[in-house]
């Protein structure tokens, strides 16, 4: 029978005495389960309810121990990161406890106590109840208390004295706060702080709530370094195949990123997999974790898209390629067999990047005619002018559009490294080389486009061994004599001047003359000024469609102001100044009061301002602003040294480099 609705002061623990709460018990007992009139809290009358229809003894007089040794260390296992994130709050409490008479316990997501510390006394008289480790505390095994209660609410709870349903916990307080994984809000446990009734305080439950907090704060930075780690070490031998879509997943099934194609590959192949909905997917068969809570079984994966991705040995994760259109398709298919000529359509990659002006229309009919021939193709162009679309969008109008999109960035790896990205190597080529090896990305973009970015940045001794692919169409892996064999379309971009770089000796001359066979050069957003409002409302356009925001537009006089600015950071930078404004203003109508800090009339140029050595501290509107405004202040600071930028900043070098070319940071 459900408890009625009825308007009065909500109880509780301290305002009915504990006399009554035990009359309430008996009279819900012995009516059963009668809970209309009962002077107890709706938390405790609802809990007790659960009780009753689930059978739970009233009588019992300690908590069942559902693990023991064996298991239990199993179970500590299983559950080591979460453990391990509690472990700062466990040894704080550890102190202040001693002699507090009260104990500081944490569960797992079923209520089995994984961890108990506190004053040794009370510990000693928790036993007598079945508090120890490997015990279970949700309600259908130990009645109403602040643990299980906490886990049927998702609400931070405290069960006091007689409140309890069990009678062997009636001398007992207790207060309990769920802990949330931050990805998914899946309940991953509960910690409880109890004792005797004597230290009975309400102020616990704040407490309790504020250790759940920060636990799960610990969770969300484990989380993030290990997303780091994957996405650094996930590299791109799967490429942007057209019409497959690529998932990366955590070693726990969570779904770290996807390409905007995934969901329409996986429809088309019939899988009833949402990405949106964040449902763990076990990978334990292909050396994931085993995934101890709800999760998707993961039998709709084809072991051939799936591809660990390792550090330091271990899998940290896993990349699928999910191909469309028929269940058989696989990627060995895609790499290795002839790939046919794309099907003639209307559609034109090149209708995807806005511009009007007579040097932008130059420069894509010109991209147009190359992408049918076989020639190489040298993009040059200020950083953030669009390099990269323009190579995607010749590779996806060209005979190798059926075929892998792969880029890597030349400036963003040292020499040794750039060699083995490029080649790939055996395993034992070197110490740090793979198990089992490394596909380079020559080889991996077989059948299809390599995009080299910052071509100018390769190292002269370098140079001839990637001139001698081109030539042979043959590449070596590091460590390897064997000879593999590559069919690809090679595109490349810088912002150097390679006449002038081989001039200086800096460039190899007969390179420089293989790669610009067809040399496209794409203007800076300062020259092409009639373009920039075509693209603020693309990107208006985008952000509303993509994301729940309110609907923006540019009011004239901020277009105006757009329009006059030099924009150094060119396309790039635009588009970052729009995406701001629109995530931060409220307004529908973006006005220049909504430009961020830096942007405005009375304001300098973004590129005459730095942040003061050191001051990573500056007030600002975006997270992509921030990360910018950050690693500017850090080159600065470290007057141009990668090596100490990369430190400043906590991230590997190759990552900053990459985050410098998004953001069109020079050094």
């Amino acid at each position: 029978m459900g408890r009625p609705q009825t308007k009065k002061t909500p109880l509780t623990a301290e305002h009915s005495s504990q006399k009554e709460v035990d009359h309430a018990w008996e009279k819900f007992l012995c009516t059963g389960g009668d809970v209309r009139d009962l002077p107890v809290r709706d938390v405790i009358a609802n809990s007790w309810e659960r009780c009753l229809s689930q059978g739970v003894n009233p009588e019992q007089q300690a908590a069942p121990l559902m693990a023991y040794e064996g298991a239990l260390h199993a179970l500590q296992q299983k559950n080591y990161d979460f453990i391990d994130c509690a472990r700062p709050v466990l040894e704080q409490a550890r102190l202040f406890l001693h002699d507090l008479e009260t104990i500081l316990f944490l569960t797992d997501y079923q209520g089995l106590n994984l961890q108990i510390i506190g004053d040794p006394r009370t510990l000693d008289d928790a036993n007598g109840i079945g508090l120890v480790p490997g015990s279970g505390w949700n309600e259908i095994v130990s009645g109403s208390n602040a643990v299980g209660t906490a886990m049927a609410t998702r609400r931070p709870t405290q069960v006091h004295g007689e409140e309890h349903y069990c009678q062997g916990f009636k001398p007992w307080t207790c207060t309990a706060a769920v802990i949330a994984d931050p990805y998914d809000n899946q309940m991953m446990g509960v910690i409880d702080l109890s004792g005797l009734c004597s230290i009975y305080d309400k102020f616990h439950v704040p407490l309790v709530v504020a250790w759940a907090s920060q636990i799960q704060t610990n969770l969300a930075k484990r989380t993030a370094e290990q997303w780091s780690t994957l996405l650094e070490h996930s590299n791109s031998n799967f490429g942007n195949y057209r019409n497959s879509g690529k998932l990366l997943f955590d070693t726990q099934g969570r779904l770290v990123s996807r390409s905007p194609n995934a969901c329409a590959s996986l429809n088309l192949l019939g899988i009833d997999y949402d990405p949106e909905a964040k449902q763990r997917v076990s990978l334990e068969r292909f050396g994931g974790d085993e995934i101890i809570y709800p999760h998707d079984q993961g039998n709709w994966i084809s072991d051939d898209w799936v591809e660990p991705v390792r550090h330091k040995g271990e899998i940290v994760g896993f990349q699928l390629l999910v191909p469309s259109g028929t269940k058989n398709i696989h990627r060995q298919d895609i790499a290795n067999t002839e790939l046919p000529l794309p099907a003639k359509s209307d559609f034109d990659p090149f209708d995807n990047i806005y511009g009007k002006s007579p040097s932008f229309r130059a420069s894509a009919d010109k991209a147009r005619k190359a992408a049918t021939t076989p020639l190489p193709v040298l993009i040059l162009g200020d950083t953030g002018v669009g390099k990269e679309v323009f190579a995607q969008a010749i590779h996806e109008s060209s005979n190798y559009a059926n075929g892998p999109f792969i880029d890597l960035n030349c400036g963003a790896f040292s020499k040794e490294l750039l060699s083995s990205e490029l080649f790939g190597h055996v395993e034992g080529a070197f110490t740090g080389a793979k198990k089992g090896g490394m596909v380079g990305k020559i080889e991996a973009a077989n059948g299809g486009t390599l995009f080299l970015d910052e071509i100018g940045e390769m190292p002269l001794e370098i140079q001839p061994l990637f001139l001698r692919v081109l030539q042979e169409r043959k590449i070596y892996r590091v460590g390897d004599i064997k000879p593999i064999s590559v069919d690809f379309r090679l595109i490349a971009a810088t912002n150097r001047d390679l006449k002038k770089a081989v001039n200086e000796g800096r460039f190899r001359k007969d390179l420089f003359f293989r790669l610009s066979t067809v040399t496209i050069s794409l203007d800076p957003l300062s020259g092409r000024k009639e373009d920039i409002e075509g693209i603020s409302k693309l990107v208006l356009e985008r952000v509303n469609k993509d994301h729940q925001v309110i609907p923006k537009y540019i009011s004239s006089a901020l277009m105006t102001a757009l329009k006059g600015r030099e924009w150094s950071g060119n396309i790039r930078e635009l588009v970052n100044v729009i995406e701001c404004m629109c995530f931060m203003s409220s307004n529908e109508t973006l006005t220049i009061d909504d430009l961020p800090d830096g942007y405005r009339l009375d304001e300098d140029e973004p590129s005459n301002q730095v942040i003061a050595s050191g001051d990573l501290s500056q007030p600002l509107c975006s997270l992509d602003y921030a990360e910018r405004k950050t690693i500017e202040a850090a080159v600065k600071q470290s007057e141009g040294n990668m090596t100490k930028a990369a430190k400043i900043l906590g991230i590997a070098k190759s990552t900053l480099y990459q985050k410098m070319k998004k953001y069109g940071i020079e050094k």
